[in-house]
């Protein structure tokens, strides 16, 4: 197993997440928080850039920042020091000589389809991972491992799939008419989305599959073998019907590479296709992202239960501490991860939360125990 010199008690973290994608629990459910509490004398890459294209896609830069990052951390609980060199979850569309442009914490693709006739040469288009948005991350993970010395895990860059690469190619609002108006070439599409996704994943996986690391993404569980983040935000913009006919196959052919998942579910109207996703034995876990403004995770228990009783693991991301008493007292331990938005003071007071979660967790152990595993 894969150790880390800033995390010294990684090995209980691994086992942890190794039985929560499975429902089951080694010595607790896993807990990430954080703390205000930073390790000291530790001085951070400061550097002047003449665009923000170009600070997001300085190699050296980036890949300094982010060792900082992990010196200067205070792990605690099943928190650890990874980071995936990240572009935007747009730079599939860019195997299709799509062109990003950047903010300052987020990016976008510039549409390039713009009626359906257009579509046609994406049909044959190679993959073009020559691209310089491609190119700059495979060297910042290069980088990176070559620079880790145990000292952080390297992950897998944020991907979106194939019908979230296709609305990024066209934009969101015509790519539903698109589906109405001509459904048997966006299918046709979507397939070869779904190929360069999965091309898009070997790579990424072949890039790290020599250091040792095993999986880990935007989303911070771990798997010492290939996991990943299945996902199609483009979900909430269609019926049950049309998610059932058209998306969730391709979503099913993107897995098949995959050892572990958990799937990113996002928003409320995205709800609607829960349980054609529960039906899916070969997915894992889900990541229920209820939104800014819909209220906490305590508020969405029924939600969480549905998909325990359906067998599969959740991360419970909550806003505050008291949400996270409120799930793990209402739900269980089984197959719940709980991370916690709301950083501690200082690390004694996050290591004396995770105590009390897990007193709460032996009290509840024997009431939540019949929860179906995968």
């Amino acid at each position: 197993m894969y150790e880390l010199s800033t995390k010294p008690d990684f090995d209980k973290t691994v086992a942890r997440f190794e039985a929560w994608w499975f429902g089951e629990i080694i010595d607790r459910l896993p807990i990430n928080v954080s703390t205000y509490e930073m390790n000291p004398g530790v001085a951070f890459p400061q550097k002047e850039h003449a665009s923000l294209r170009e600070r997001w896609m300085d190699v050296e830069f980036q890949v300094e920042r982010a060792l900082a990052w992990a010196q200067a951390t205070i792990f605690v609980g099943d928190s650890y020091p990874c980071v995936h060199p990240n572009l935007g979850p747009d730079l599939t569309t860019t195997l299709f000589n799509a062109e990003l442009e950047y903010g300052e914490d987020t990016s976008w693709v510039k549409h390039v389809v713009h009626s359906p006739e257009e579509w046609q040469p994406y049909l044959e288009m190679p993959f073009n991972f020559d691209n310089p948005y491609w190119q700059a991350m495979e060297a910042m993970t290069r980088l990176a491992i070559e620079r880790s010395d145990h000292r952080l895990l390297i992950g897998q860059t944020d991907l979106h799939n194939s019908y979230d690469i296709l609305a990024g190619l066209r934009s969101p609002q015509a790519l539903c008419m698109d589906l109405y108006d001509c459904p048997d070439l966006i299918e046709r599409l979507a397939e070869r989305a779904a190929d360069a996704m999965i091309a898009s994943l070997e790579r990424s996986f072949a890039l790290v599959a020599g250091s040792g690391m095993g999986s880990a993404s935007w989303i911070p569980y771990y798997h010492q073998g290939r996991a990943y983040i299945p996902s199609c935000d483009f979900l909430a913009l269609v019926s049950k019907r049309m998610g059932d006919r058209y998306i969730l196959p391709i979503v099913r052919k993107e897995m098949s590479v995959l050892d572990r998942s958990i799937f990113h579910l996002d928003g409320p109207t995205s709800l609607q296709h829960l349980d054609s996703l529960l039906a899916i034995e070969e997915l894992h876990g889900i990541q229920w992202v209820y939104g800014a403004g819909n209220g906490d995770a305590d508020d969405w228990i029924d939600v969480y239960s549905h998909c325990l009783r359906h067998g599969k693991c959740l991360q419970v991301v909550c806003e505050t501490q008291q949400a996270a008493v409120n799930c793990l007292r209402a739900l269980g331990p089984r197959g719940v991860w709980l991370c916690v938005g709301e950083p501690f003071a200082t690390a004694l007071e996050a290591e004396n939360f995770i105590r009390h979660l897990s007193e709460i967790a032996m009290e509840t152990e024997s009431l939540y125990n019949s929860h179906p595993i995968l």
